[in-house]
């Protein structure tokens, strides 16, 4: 009797663990099935645009890396492309001013022609570094130019851009900030105009300002 009994529990233990596997291996399916887009790296950019989904995230060492479905696609796309890692901290909040007719809008991307994606990242002394790719071709258009404003200031209507160097003083009271105007035109950006601001402060903070300047200096004239 003693016998039948410790059989049965046998029995009944080694289904348990064959249930538990079985449970663990269809969680796992699970997990591979979800987990096309899933970065386990908090640092992440996220975009859930009306053309495009897009996750971004450090891949391996110095390394970004995008996954991406079009809406008009059913299977996603990879891309990975090099940037110098400067920062445990890659992606900003807010990277972008988006320039309407009397306004601006912030923004950590900007998507031109549903497939041209401009993207700053946290580069050197926490300045952003510009980074413009391709998605159809896969093609990195900029690497890594540099601007010492906090937004890279875009004008949608024309497909172009303005940063700055870094400021300089030219006497004890003044800085000197050199603009520059790209422009983008399918796999090329090239520079349309460059001009200088002369100021009292330093403008890194201070969007207002930065937008007046902007403005005035590259979109108006």
């Amino acid at each position: 009797m003693k016998m039948h009994y410790l059989l049965l529990v046998l029995v009944l233990a080694a289904l348990s663990c064959k249930s538990d596997t079985s449970t663990a291996e269809k969680k796992e399916v699970r997990k591979e099935q979800k987990g096309l887009l899933e970065l386990t790296d908090l640092d992440q950019l996220e975009i859930n645009d009306s053309s495009i989904y897009l996750k971004a995230s450090k891949g391996n060492p110095g390394e970004i890396c995008l996954q991406y479905r079009f809406v008009n696609q059913i299977f996603f796309q990879n891309c990975c492309f090099k940037y110098f890692d400067y920062s445990n901290v890659v992606f900003p909040d807010t990277s972008i001013g988006i320039i309407n007719e009397s306004s601006f809008i912030v923004s950590n991307y900007f998507l031109f022609q549903d497939s041209i994606l401009v993207l700053p990242l946290i580069g050197m002394n926490d300045c952003l570094s510009i980074y413009i790719i391709n998605l159809r071709s896969k093609q990195v258009i900029v690497n890594d130019i540099r601007t010492a404003f906090s937004l890279v200031w875009m004008d949608k209507n024309s497909a172009s851009f303005v940063i700055t160097d870094t400021p300089r003083y030219i006497n004890d009271s003044t800085l000197l900030y050199r603009l520059n105007k790209y422009s983008i035109h399918g796999a090329e950006v090239s520079i349309m105009k460059t001009d200088m601001s002369y100021l009292k402060y330093r403008l890194k903070d201070d969007l207002k300002t930065q937008y007046n300047i902007v403005r005035r200096i590259c979109i108006d004239r």
